[in-house]
């Protein structure tokens, strides 16, 4: 029993789960942040229960090392990889209320978030994300690979 969990635990798995929990705690730990969650109308009413609701308030990345060391660059690479963080290093989530859902194993697998500040009109008011299937990076992975020999070698 215990090999089939910890086989499914990975790294990407644990930094996944702190990002969820730094949202849950900014949530938690906030009294208007709480109010702002409790009041949004786009919200469903299905969701405001929900055990593990977060907001993304743009500060995780600030509690982070910067990108050019390397445990910064380590841990925002990872963020990155899950898709947790854009491609510029922001957070997905940015001005989200956050609603995570786990799998049997208490992985965070999706979650979706609803904007509850401006939305720019570039910005969708609802994002949702899913974690990426391991198999699937290796096959982008191998064409950006392939892309890149491909574009040096004919120019």
């Amino acid at each position: 029993m215990y090999e089939d969990i910890l086989g499914k635990l990975s790294l990407e798995d644990m930094y996944i789960k702190q990002a969820f929990d730094y949202y849950r705690t900014c949530l938690l730990n906030d009294k208007n942040k709480r109010l702002i969650a409790t009041q949004l109308n786009i919200i469903p009413a299905t969701l405001h229960l929900h055990p593990y609701m977060g907001i993304c308030d743009r500060t995780l990345g600030l509690n982070i090392p910067n990108g050019r060391t390397i445990e910064g660059g380590t841990v925002r690479g990872q963020f990155q990889h899950c898709g947790l963080f854009t491609t510029s290093g922001g957070e997905l989530f940015r001005g989200c209320i956050v609603f995570p859902e786990c799998d049997e194993y208490n992985h965070f697998i999706s979650a979706v978030g609803y904007r509850y500040g401006r939305v720019r009109s570039w910005q969708p008011p609802v994002i949702h994300w899913h974690k990426p299937e391991q198999d699937k990076y290796v096959v982008e992975g191998m064409k950006s690979v392939k892309g890149m020999i491909y574009a040096k070698a004919y120019h």
